[in-house]
């Protein structure tokens, strides 16, 4: 990929030649089957370019992790309605996981209405999913809603970083879609044979969120180095934050592959569950730590906003404000 400039920071959606580069990978169905043009990859080698992408460019490492983590949801519509959403080539996802809309079924059909907030990646997206409440039974289930039927607020989110990654607010007026657009995460209607399909939504997420963590954290690291902020002692003076980097993939590697392997023996046990939150949770936080401490030895370079080094930071900052980064 190119090299990022000062204007990919400040800019409120991604470039189209970034995006190009994705599409061109298939990275956004990386948990798409390969019926549907997919990948169908593992979790491990999907969180880890996950990782890379973040490394290169915050905000483009977070739009991939969230694109194709809704993308995941293909296993859980019928095989013809996934066919339809997932199989176009530059199938992308946004959505919200509020339940801030609701609907109402009429035939083989369902009304909605309502209003969702910072769906990441909406200025790419062909598909919004989102949650609303049944108007008779009070019920909570999820749908997604083609493009075409969404209106975007007006306003931006003003946010302090990952500005890139037009996280937008939709708004849905009787908006009708066909039943077979709702599902149930982790309730598999299609290729039950892949192994990720089968992994709890919270587990598997908390996978894709610290993977795009450890990017955002190296994207940042990276900087540092480029624009000669420790100058010759960029080695020893980052040493410690280079090791917690490499102590997270690990760990991440290693859930990955455990998480996987045991969702798909039925129930993934309570005890791997929580070590899986604390341990991912708690490199993050310990990333973090560390990245402040070198905050206090930059100098001015970490606060002019015409050094990268600063957009950079302010990624890290927003991206660890997330519940699923925390223990």
């Amino acid at each position: 990929m190119r090299k990022i400039t000062l204007e990919d920071y400040k800019k409120s959606e991604i470039s189209e030649d970034l995006l190009r580069e994705l599409f061109e990978r298939n990275w956004f169905k990386m948990f798409v089957p390969k019926d549907f043009g997919g990948l169908e990859l593992d979790l491990k080698t999907a969180s880890q370019h996950i990782t890379e992408t973040a490394a290169h460019f915050g905000g483009l490492g977070w739009v991939l992790n969230l694109g194709a983590g809704a993308n995941w949801f293909s296993g859980f519509f019928e095989t013809e309605a996934a066919k339809t959403i997932f199989s176009p080539s530059k199938t992308v996802i946004a959505g919200s996981g509020s339940e801030s809309g609701s609907f109402k079924e009429k035939k083989n059909t369902v009304i909605l209405n309502g209003s969702w907030s910072k769906c990441s990646g909406a200025a790419h997206a062909n598909y919004f999913s989102l949650n609303a409440k049944n108007e008779d039974s009070g019920a909570i289930s999820s749908f997604v809603v083609p493009r075409s039927s969404v209106k975007f607020s007006d306003e931006k989110w003003e946010i302090f970083g990952l500005k890139s990654t037009s996280s937008l607010t939709i708004h849905l007026k009787d908006v009708k879609i066909p039943k077979s657009f709702g599902f149930q995460i982790n309730s598999i209607e299609n290729h039950s044979n892949y192994k990720v399909f089968h992994i709890p939504f919270e587990q598997f997420a908390r996978v894709c969120m610290s993977s795009c963590f450890i990017g955002i954290a190296q994207c940042f690291l990276n900087t540092l180095e480029s624009e000669q902020v420790f100058g010759e002692n960029f080695e020893v003076v980052t040493e410690t934050l280079q090791q917690k980097i490499s102590m997270a993939i690990r760990s991440r590697d290693q859930f990955a592959e455990i998480i996987q392997n045991e969702s798909e023996k039925g129930v993934l046990k309570k005890n791997i569950q929580d070590d899986l939150q604390s341990e991912l949770g708690e490199a993050n936080i310990s990333i973090f730590d560390e990245i402040q401490h070198l905050f206090k030895k930059g100098g001015l370079a970490l606060v002019e906003e015409t050094e990268i080094c600063h957009w950079a930071y302010r990624d890290v900052l927003t991206a660890i404000q997330h519940y699923m980064m925390k223990p």
